[in-house]
């Protein structure tokens, strides 16, 4: 069975929340763990929509860090 990571920031603006976002990617991406992206915090989620859960790969983050939030 292979694990898997969400990822989900809920709450207001978060400095140097992307590169967080990058880092935790690339090192469970390295230990082949699969990630998955919570767009919109918790909106959708406790909703049960999953539309906005999307799979993360090392290339969508590997220079997420320049982008602003």
């Amino acid at each position: 069975m292979q694990h898997k990571l969400a990822i989900l920031v809920g709450g207001g603006p978060a400095p140097g929340i992307n590169s967080v976002i990058g880092a935790a990617t690339i090192r469970a991406k390295l230990q082949d763990i699969e990630v998955l992206g919570i767009r919109d915090g918790f909106e959708w989620i406790m909703k049960g929509d999953i539309d906005h859960v999307v799979p993360l790969r090392i290339e969508d983050v590997s220079r997420i860090h320049f982008r602003g939030g």
